[in-house]
């Protein structure tokens, strides 16, 4: 099982998969980790943090990697850093589905990032 550290590393072992019918799955979702005990007037009214999950498979091999973001900047530069995949088709996909894409290939949870997410 792959299990990269950073977009980069994931980007890496991605464009190393070989096999045919490569995919790259994606799930983007809101992302909480731990309820507000105590407002802050500077985060009243701020962006929910949102969580990206990609998981880049073939036929034979897969790795996944997850991780939250803040704004639309990040989430630009990693689509520039993508765009290295594009043998890869895409597909936007429900958390249920990833995690059901994730358990196919043998992986459980792998993201050091997800620890604190329900299962």
């Amino acid at each position: 099982m792959n299990q990269p550290t950073s977009l980069e590393e994931f980007v890496q072992q991605a464009s190393h998969i070989q096999g045919d019918q490569k995919t790259l799955y994606v799930n983007q979702t809101d992302y909480t980790p731990e309820e507000v005990l105590v407002s802050d007037e500077d985060t009243a009214g701020g962006v929910n943090m949102q969580m990206i999950r990609l998981l880049a498979a073939s036929n034979t091999n897969a790795t996944y990697w997850g991780e939250p973001f803040y704004d639309s900047g990040e989430l630009e530069q990693l689509n520039i850093q993508l765009e290295s995949l594009e043998s890869f088709t895409r597909k936007v996909i429900t958390m249920q589905e990833m995690e059901e894409t994730k358990s196919r290939f043998g992986m459980e949870r792998d993201s050091i990032h997800d620890e604190n997410e329900p299962s």
